[in-house]
């Protein structure tokens, strides 16, 4: 399916509600906005899409037949102002997604707040068959919240994990062992990359791509491929069967950033403290 060249209005196949206006093809994933998404955020998108799958084009076929699609929000819009999105609710004290800190403050970070009032705070992109990025995350803007590492590769990670789960039953394994691995042998101590096998996968596609933030820990430092290589190999060899030997994807804003790394003397643990 050729990529559309240029921005157009959403094709009628979609069937897309009118809030969204915009649209471009990354190897047949559609990518949409409203209009207040400036087109130059959703080429970036489109770019990063491209890098991710062209090692594995069966991927995105994967997701082009079973309806995945990316949407983008502008700085001024939140995840609820997607039509699809607007039943969302806060996740209950048994969600398996939620973080060691979330749980142990449940009360305060989750349950004192409104619907929206928690998704507003909690996220700016997400993974799953209608994923979202925002504009100013795949732009590299500084008012971004990630500001230093690229959450658009981060939640098409997911994706990716999901068509390897849905054609290649043999490399999904392979990821389930690494995943096993890990934990067994406290890699990733107390990081976000140990949560699920989801955040795992998705947080060692950001280091494949050196667009991740800097993670500290038990005296080591996780900033790029290389440190990923020799940290966990079990992880950087089920990623090259994913992405093969590129670690660079166009339009990234964060590759190879210095923001990757915070200010100041080098910390010791990037583990958020609960």
């Amino acid at each position: 399916m050729a990529a559309c060249a240029n921005v157009g209005r959403p094709p009628g196949s979609l069937a897309l509600d009118l809030f969204y206006s915009k649209h471009v093809s990354a190897s047949g994933i559609p990518i949409v906005s409203s209009s207040r998404v400036p087109d130059e955020a959703l080429f970036a998108a489109r770019d990063m899409v491209r890098g991710m799958i062209a090692h594995r084009p069966d991927l995105a076929a994967w997701l082009v037949a079973n309806d995945y699609r990316i949407a983008l929000i502008a700085r001024d819009e939140a995840l609820l102002d997607l039509p699809e999105n607007a039943g969302w609710t806060k996740p209950g004290r048994d969600d398996p997604r939620l973080t060691r800190c979330e749980l142990k403050h449940y009360d305060e970070r989750i349950g004192a707040k409104t619907d929206r009032e928690y998704w507003d705070e909690r996220a700016r992109g997400i993974g799953g068959e209608r994923m979202v990025g925002s504009e100013e995350d795949v732009l590299g803007l500084p008012v971004s919240r990630y500001f230093g590492e690229t959450i658009f590769v981060h939640e098409f990670a997911h994706n990716v994990l999901f068509a390897i789960e849905g054609t290649d039953p043999a490399l999904y394994a392979q990821v389930e062992a690494a995943y096993a691995h890990a934990l067994a042998n406290d890699l990733w101590f107390e990081e976000y990359t140990t949560t699920t096998m989801q955040e795992y996968w998705a947080e060692g596609t950001q280091f494949w791509f050196d667009s991740n933030r800097l993670q500290a820990f038990d005296g080591r430092r996780i900033l790029n491929h290389a440190d990923l290589a020799e940290y966990d190999p079990q992880l950087y060899a089920v990623l090259a069967r994913a992405y093969g030997d590129s670690h660079k994807l166009k339009s990234d804003p964060f590759h190879m950033h210095p923001a990757r790394v915070p200010p100041g003397p080098p910390p010791e643990n990037t583990a958020e403290v609960c």
